[in-house]
């Protein structure tokens, strides 16, 4: 029986390497070579690598890396892309603009709900990010220095990638833990989101809950409680969370800012480092990618990495 188990565990590591080109000095064959007047700046960018075997057609990811720099192992923005769970493309990356402050992103794809109903998304969120890390110094990205981000669904998605880490049923490695997470107005807690919509008066928003959430949950929302619960990022805040800086629109119809002031709130009571920045504008858009936004992510990601320039592996012991 050990033997077995010992061949299964070869077969699935040699599978996996198949699928991982190695990131030389050179330009690898698979890569394109963007121009400085692209949305990343010089880059080099390589598409659809699988994280998984037998991949389904999402469960791959873009990897894009800043201009050539020596030998030296870049920093990494783990990106998932919004749509309501339900749509959406890796090219949804609202931080372009990192990899020319030299980080490098992968932008990461998930089966959507009407193809598998929630955890599904995470499951996929996790089984990438244990590849990408698996695999990062052959991509040329550090292992150990690494954030989560995702705009709307996909800010729900890296929350719970990052702040539920102890999440077995999610496909979590509780030894790895991201530096900090960007959160771009995704939605925390899913059982008080109808109350927030109403609150705001919000008919878009409500006709996008009880179309798009039924569908994440498999089931009417009325039936789902517990699993909204176990869906919600505020259920695994706790006191070993990683920072988190959260951009919410004052405006957003279909995710309200009360989501974002809750995490914020709760965040805070647990101590632990956040910050919150509202936007005048309503849900994603050009407004969230200003220069004076800019800076402020580059700051908080220039920060966090420099107060964990050890770049040892961070583990955590909470939830």
């Amino acid at each position: 029986m050990k033997f077995f188990r010992l061949l299964l565990a070869v077969m699935f590591l040699t599978t996996v390497e198949v699928f991982a080109p190695v990131i030389s000095s050179e330009v690898p064959s698979a890569a394109e070579v963007l121009p400085a007047s692209s949305p990343y700046g010089s880059a080099t960018i390589i598409t659809n690598i699988p994280y998984a075997i037998n991949p389904a057609p999402r469960q791959n990811f873009d990897l894009i890396l800043p201009a050539q720099r020596g030998g030296q192992l870049f920093p990494l923005v783990v990106w998932i892309h919004g749509g309501a769970w339900l749509s959406g493309l890796k090219e949804w990356d609202n931080v372009k603009y990192l990899v020319r402050h030299g980080y490098a992103i992968a932008s990461i794809d998930y089966r959507f709900s009407t193809e598998a109903p929630f955890p599904a998304q995470i499951q996929d969120c996790n089984a990438a990010l244990n590849f990408i890390l698996a695999h990062a110094t052959n991509y040329r990205v550090s292992p150990n220095r690494f954030v989560i981000g995702g705009g709307s669904a996909g800010g729900h998605l890296a929350l719970l990638l990052g702040l539920a880490r102890k999440e077995t049923a999610f496909g979590a490695d509780p030894s790895i833990k991201p530096l900090a997470i960007l959160d771009f107005f995704g939605p925390v807690d899913f059982n008080r989101a109808k109350a927030d919509l109403e609150s705001i008066h919000s008919e878009k928003g409500l006709e996008l809950f009880k179309d798009a959430v039924p569908k994440l949950m498999g089931a009417p929302v009325e039936q789902s409680a517990d699993k909204m619960k176990q869906a919600s990022p505020i259920t695994y805040a706790s006191t070993n969370s990683p920072p988190v800086l959260i951009l919410q629109g004052g405006k957003d119809e279909l995710v309200p800012a009360a989501q974002s002031r809750r995490l914020h709130e709760a965040l805070a009571q647990l101590g632990v480092k956040n910050q919150l920045i509202m936007v005048d504008a309503g849900h994603d858009g050009p407004l969230f990618s200003t220069p004076e936004i800019e800076a402020k992510v580059v700051s908080f990601l220039n920060e966090t990495f420099a107060n964990n320039g050890s770049g040892r592996m961070i583990k955590t012991s909470g939830p």
